[in-house]
């Protein structure tokens, strides 16, 4: 199960029409949890981080997409770093440069949708 969703996940991000290039970082699979990191190379040379820690039910323990310029300077992030207890929708969290917004708990695909519109915006 954690397998096939890491499958998919690597899939839709290596067809995406955004992503110039799939960088693998590291992908661990245990009997009852997963862990996955990779990084995209997108067309206006920004680049998405993708972290995600993952149990046996597919529920994301942890997980982070950080979004940078190509100077390495943060655009936006999605994350769940139990840091801002003051967020409405602690833990999920967006960084906005340096705003911290309530944010659900973003899919995947969903964060290539968002920043794909940001992309062909700009």
């Amino acid at each position: 199960m954690i397998s096939d969703y890491f499958d998919f996940i690597k899939k839709i991000a290596s067809q995406h029409p955004d992503v110039v290039k799939f960088r693998p970082i590291r992908e661990v699979i245990g009997v009852n949890k997963g862990f996955i990191r990779f990084a995209l190379d997108l067309r206006d040379s920004t680049e998405l981080h993708i972290f995600e820690y993952v149990d046996s039910n597919l529920h994301k323990i942890d997980y982070s997409y950080h979004w940078q310029n190509k100077e390495k300077m943060l655009i936006q992030r999605w994350d769940n770093a139990p840091h801002h207890t003051e967020i409405e929708t602690f833990p999920h969290h967006m960084h906005n440069g340096e705003i911290i917004m309530p944010s659900d708990e973003p899919a995947f695909v969903e964060i290539l949708s968002k920043i794909g519109v940001r992309i062909h915006i700009i």
